[in-house]
């Protein structure tokens, strides 16, 4: 069973989940938590994942952390992600796409100025 989240209140959400025996219990709904769950469950057991932000993924999120700028927390490390969990957990079929960044970084400085590296280190210099 997937769900976002099981209530509108603290109160409901305990509450559901109490009333149903999990076979596995996930504290954390980040990249490592969420593929946890994910060989729990391809291994037939129920798996509920905790997860206590409003968003689930961990540092493959993408939020918007300095306004007007929208940040990946640290997305760039999901291309360390083993071929094999990809594989197995068909992600491809899921819409999982890894995208070359170019440019590799973007920082926004408070006075206006801000620093872009990528792949031309005569341009980074």
């Amino acid at each position: 069973m997937w769900r976002r989240s099981f209530g509108t209140t603290a109160g409901d959400t305990f509450g559901e989940l109490t009333k149903k025996k999990w076979d596995a219990v996930v504290i954390g709904g980040g990249h490592n938590g969420l593929t946890a769950a994910a060989y729990l469950a391809r291994g037939g057991l129920s798996v509920a994942v905790l997860e206590r932000r409003h968003i689930i993924g961990g540092a493959a999120v993408t939020e918007e952390i300095v306004p007007g700028f929208k940040f990946s927390r640290c997305s760039y490390l999901q291309s360390l992600l083993r071929p094999s969990i990809i594989r197995d957990l068909e992600l491809g079929k899921h819409g999982l796409k890894l995208l070359k960044r170019n440019p590799s970084s973007f920082t926004p400085c408070l006075d206006g100025r801000y620093l872009l590296l990528g792949p031309n280190q005569e341009l980074n210099h």
